[in-house]
């Protein structure tokens, strides 16, 4: 007799799953949250993109007015922009984040460089080093979408950069990092905008 109420309970609990601790049967399990969409990633990183564009072109014009050097400057070790119009119009997702992941890793270079090129160039060395963080930056969103998108993360070669023989060397490597720059960020800001519309 004494067990008849704890059968009565037990039967009870059977019929109100909810009073029953644990899963309850005939219950969903919570959703999973979505990962994150691609897209809105990518919209972060053509914002930041634009935004170094800008602050690359205020660093060249500071520099152009603190160390005028007039002409075209060059190195060799800087990323070469050789992408025409129609493979622009056709560029792939794989493609183009990794070129982009690579040549910013070489600008990143380029840019420590600049900071240890030698007392010339130290006046702007604040202006100098936020353009490097900001790079980094954009760097670092390129390298999450990547690791997202379960594409390869392509490494930059680390060729060895000389040492500027002289303080107007170093000017003249500011330039040409800063001109090279300014160029491919602009490439870069419309080509992950096309990329974005193909999405």
């Amino acid at each position: 007799m004494t067990r008849a109420p704890w059968r009565a309970l037990l039967a009870l609990l059977g019929l109100w799953p909810g009073l029953w601790p644990g899963p309850c049967p005939g219950l969903s399990a919570p959703p999973r949250p979505r990962p994150p969409d691609p897209r809105t990633e990518l919209d972060a990183i053509i914002s930041l993109a634009k935004a170094l564009l800008s602050d690359t072109k205020a660093f060249l014009a500071l520099l152009k007015s603190r160390f005028p050097a007039e002409g075209e400057h060059k190195l060799d070790s800087l990323p070469v922009l050789s992408m025409s119009a129609l493979e622009l119009a056709n560029i792939q997702a794989a493609a183009v984040l990794s070129r982009l992941s690579s040549d910013l890793q070489r600008y990143r270079r380029h840019l420590e460089w600049l900071r240890r090129a030698g007392p010339a160039l130290r006046p702007l060395e604040p202006e100098l080093g936020a353009l490097l963080a900001r790079l980094e930056r954009l760097g670092r969103s390129l390298d999450l979408l990547l690791s997202r998108l379960s594409l390869p993360r392509p490494s930059a070669p680390q060729t060895p950069l000389p040492a500027p023989g002289s303080p107007w060397a170093a000017v003249r490597a500011g330039h040409a990092v800063l001109q090279s720059l300014h160029l491919y960020l602009d490439w870069a800001s419309r080509a992950l905008v096309l990329l974005r519309n193909k999405l």
